[in-house]
């Protein structure tokens, strides 16, 4: 300990200069001579010259200058070796004093003598840096020096351990090395030492990456393994029931044992991947349960940036857990690429948004100062800029909004790491009503030619059509959400069409267009006949009240609705063309009138062809024939059977034990419920297996793939199923899964990953568990279709189509929804994690109930389950609203929030 070691003596050639020989010279000769000091022993002399050439030497070591003479004549590069010398000195010196003392120098002499040799030894140790004292430690036999002097403060205990002056056998030294050896067992039991873990020690002492430990990971004894284990345990207990926000200490300690299990390399250790996928899924739990702001993981993230860990970019742009979740071992690699895209994307809506703020602010520079736009009178570049201005402004508003769910969690302040909040979402926040108001003030003084050169930038298609109103209704719409474009056309078109037809009548006598005719071009037509109601002859399944609420859906009154029901009734009875007819001229009165006599079609064609739903009881009281191989693709097998009645039933073997059957059967009766054509789903067994049963439909036939093929009826269709397949979490509506009716009405089969994501998806464009390309559900291919102009002429994405769908699952009674939903939730749960969406439910689960995860019953899962299917048939009109005005950029849909469509 300590020295270790004891280098031969060296005699250096450095000594005091003789005395004079004479006093001629010397002040004071020929005086009286003065008392005669006491001789010296030779001894006395020698054992003082001694000490003055160990004391040189030691001040040359410390100063770095070379030793001229002796055994080393110039000092070596090795740290430890010119440890090795300063020790040889230091013991010469000690020695020296020694042999002083024993040649009479007095008690004061040899006390000064030391405590000099003393400071002297000090002083060359301490003016080595913390890596050279663990050099030298390693190299003198301490174990693991790197666990010791972590605080950084006062002097390193290294310092004390490796000094000669002091023995090696005293018990301050043995407590400097029982202090690592016991911080040495903190790691190996999984626990950590100033943010560092035994993999990190480890990689300090070059034993990382040893033959039987791949690289990244750390070799571990079963009871290593176990240690951490517990050591987890330990903290994720910590975590989970920490009161208040989460201290950075506690959210480090758990992130640091999660690591150390994870990166374990146990060969003799059983199960030791199992452990590592619980932990890696358990872990989320008390992260779930815990209070965890800025200021938790503003130090990890501080360090995190330090060691290239995190990138600024990163650091600035991520919630809190979306932090964390970046700084955890076990977060899965896609997950952080997809973190890191988050922080990208957002950093880029930020310069978008500075894009578009410069442009605001030309015409009103903050929320406090007035409009100021240009005068377009006499100024031909005018128009352009008001556009410009308008356009941007809107842009500027939508994506304030959108920043407002992050931003404001984000690392902002510049203690935390120099970001600050931008200053345009507070003192530049656009607020669209007070804007209008101030827009029109000015639009008032502007002559209407030159607010149709503006509406003209923006896209009107026939400006000179539109009065003052309109025109400035239009152009206020591209920064005002609560204005839409489309339904001022449609009513400067009503308007010219009204006057074009009374022109005609004032030539030709013939009475003017009927309220009907004129209402229905004054209204922006859906081409919706809202959900499916009870069955009525002739118009397969639609009832006079359904029609009715389509037509006012159009726009028309009460009173106009009625009649035009009537006659959307009389086209319905008669046989659905195999050909259509020709098409009237866009925009026309009989193109938006076959547009709902289409939309009507396309209901009725797909209720007479989709098998009604039967009771579940007669269903499972039936006996089937022998099945038969169908080969109908897809991952289970699948077999054809004949019901009792002659009918041709389909049966899907469950191989989860009757849980995905449970969900499919689940989703097809709640989609019927909301009006969402389904086919009917039965929990059977057949054969001796547990399963599905559905009826086959006849004559059905494959989507086309081509969006540009679609109508406007089916693009209607597919955008009422999104709201069904939403609903029910069911992100695996591909091409395949799409299928015509032979009446050519449109129904989504195969529901078997109905749920399958609850409590992880988002309703969001982007979002495809299932993978892209091909896999992409259809309602995505449509809205990516949209939004690249791949669609017919004519044919659009129309948001209002959604808003019968969502009221009719609005209507159904939340104990009903559960009840609807209590199986699939209790089989799922029963189940276990082989199961997609328990994970999810068990951590919500915990933190409802304030407990670890690993303590949720099964029971407590399922009505977690329950819990979120009411809360997300709650938030479904909310959630379409903000999916169409946020994905689709269709601030019009806003509406829908407020019951309108």
């Amino acid at each position: 300990m300590g020295t270790n070691s004891k280098s031969s003596h060296a005699s250096y050639a450095i000594a005091p200069s003789n005395a004079p020989e004479s006093a001629e010279g010397i002040e004071g000769a020929g005086q009286e001579p003065a008392v005669a000091e006491p001789e010296l022993s030779d001894g006395l002399v020698n054992a003082k010259a001694d000490l003055m050439v160990a004391m040189d030497n030691l001040a040359a070591l410390e100063f770095g200058n070379g030793v001229a003479t002796g055994n080393y004549p110039e000092l070596p590069d090795d740290t430890v070796e010119r440890y090795e010398i300063f020790v040889d000195q230091i013991q010469s010196a000690r020695e020296a004093i020694e042999k002083m003392k024993e040649e009479g120098a007095s008690d004061e002499e040899v006390k000064a003598h030391l405590d000099a040799l003393r400071a002297q030894s000090l002083a060359y140790l301490n003016g080595l840096d913390p890596e050279e004292l663990q050099q030298i430690a390693a190299a003198k036999g301490f174990e693991h020096p790197a666990l010791v002097g972590l605080s950084g403060s006062s002097q390193h205990p290294l310092v004390h351990w490796l000094d000669p002056y002091y023995g090696d056998d005293i018990p301050s030294k043995q407590k400097i090395q029982a202090a690592a050896q016991k911080r040495y067992e903190q790691l190996a039991a999984g626990g950590t030492v100033g943010g560092m873990t035994l993999a990190d020690l480890q990689q300090i002492e070059g034993t990382s990456g040893a033959p039987d430990a791949p690289p990244g990971t750390w070799a571990a004894t079963p009871e290593q393994v176990k240690a951490a284990e517990d050591a987890w345990t330990k903290a994720s207990h910590e975590a989970a029931y920490s009161k208040g926000v989460l201290d950075s200490e506690k959210l480090q300690n758990l992130l640091d044992s999660e690591k150390q299990i994870l990166t374990a390399h146990s060969p003799d250790t059983p199960d030791l991947e199992t452990l590592k996928n619980q932990i890696q899924v358990w872990t989320g739990d008390p992260l779930a349960v815990a209070k965890i702001n800025q200021s938790t993981v503003t130090p990890l993230v501080k360090d995190a940036l330090a060691s290239g860990e995190m990138s600024l970019t990163e650091a600035q742009h991520l919630k809190p857990l979306e932090l964390v979740g970046l700084l955890r071992t076990g977060t899965h690699e896609a997950e952080k690429e997809a973190l890191k895209a988050t922080a990208q994307a957002r950093k880029n809506q930020l310069q978008a948004l500075d894009d578009a703020l410069e442009v605001h602010q030309s015409g009103k520079q903050d929320i406090h100062t007035e409009l100021t736009l240009p005068d377009l009178a006499g100024n031909p570049e005018a128009a352009a800029q008001v556009a410009s201005w308008a356009k941007s402004t809107g842009e500027l508003h939508a994506m304030q909004q959108d920043a407002q769910g992050w931003i404001h969690e984000t690392l902002q302040s510049p203690v935390d790491i120099g970001f600050a909040n931008p200053a345009l979402l507070n003192t530049h926040q656009v607020d669209p009503k007070a804007l209008t108001a101030e827009f029109y003030s000015w639009a008032k003084n502007q002559k209407i030619g030159d607010l149709r050169a503006v509406a003209g930038e923006l896209g009107m298609p026939d400006p000179a059509k539109a009065n003052r109103g309109q025109l400035q209704s239009y152009i206020a719409a591209s920064f005002n959400p609560a204005l839409d474009q489309d339904v001022i056309n449609a009513k400067v078109q009503a308007t010219a069409a009204k006057k074009q037809a009374a022109a005609a009548a004032a030539k030709t006598g013939a009475p003017l267009a009927s309220d009907k005719a004129v209402n229905a071009l004054k209204s922006k037509l859906t081409g919706s006949a809202g959900s499916t109601a009870s069955s009525s002859s002739g118009t397969g399944g639609l009832t006079q009240e359904s029609k009715v609420e389509a037509a006012i859906k159009m726009g028309a009154s009460p009173v106009q609705a009625q009649k035009l029901a009537q006659t959307a009734g009389a086209a319905l009875a008669k046989p659905i063309p195999k050909a259509p007819t020709k098409p009237a001229a866009p925009g026309s009165f009989n193109a938006k009138a076959q547009a709902l006599v289409a939309g009507l079609q396309q209901v009725k064609a797909t209720a007479q062809d989709v098998p009604a739903r039967i009771d579940s009881d007669i269903v499972g009281s039936w006996s089937f024939s022998t099945g038969t191989p169908a080969n109908l693709g897809g991952t289970y097998s699948k077999t054809l059977h004949s019901a009792p009645d002659g009918s041709n039933w389909l049966f899907k073997a469950d191989h989860n034990g009757g849980v995905i059957a449970h969900s499919e059967a689940a989703a097809s009766h709640a989609l019927s419920m909301g009006g969402v054509p389904a086919v009917p789903v039965y929990v059977k067994e057949v054969g001796g297996k547990v399963g599905s049963v559905q009826p086959m439909l006849k004559g059905a036939t494959h989507f086309a793939s081509d969006p540009h093929k679609w109508s406007q009826s089916e693009v209607d269709s597919i955008v009422r199923s999104h709201v069904g397949s939403w609903l029910i979490g069911d992100h695996d509506g591909h091409q395949a899964n799409v299928l015509r009716t032979a009446s050519g009405g449109l129904v989504h089969i195969d529901r078997g990953q109905a749920f399958k994501h609850w409590g992880s998806d988002k309703l969001s464009l982007g979002y495809a568990p299932s993978g892209g390309g091909s896999y992409n559900p259809v309602h995505q291919k449509l809205y990516f279709a949209a939004l690249g102009g791949e669609l017919a002429d004519g044919i659009k994405v129309n948001p209002a189509v959604a808003h019968p769908i969502i009221k009719n699952f609005e209507a159904i009674p939340d104990s009903q929804w559960r009840t609807m939903l209590h199986s699939t939730a209790y089989e799922g749960a029963k189940s276990g994690s082989g199961v997609h969406w328990v994970p999810a439910m068990r951590k919500q689960a915990a933190k409802q109930h304030g407990i670890a995860a690993t303590k949720v019953s099964t029971e407590q899962i399922a009505e977690a389950f329950l819990d979120h299917a009411v809360e997300r048939k709650q938030n479904l009109r909310h959630a379409f609203a903000d999916f169409f005005v946020k994905d689709l950029k269709m601030p019009q849909a806003a509406s829908l929030k407020h019951g309108a469509a």
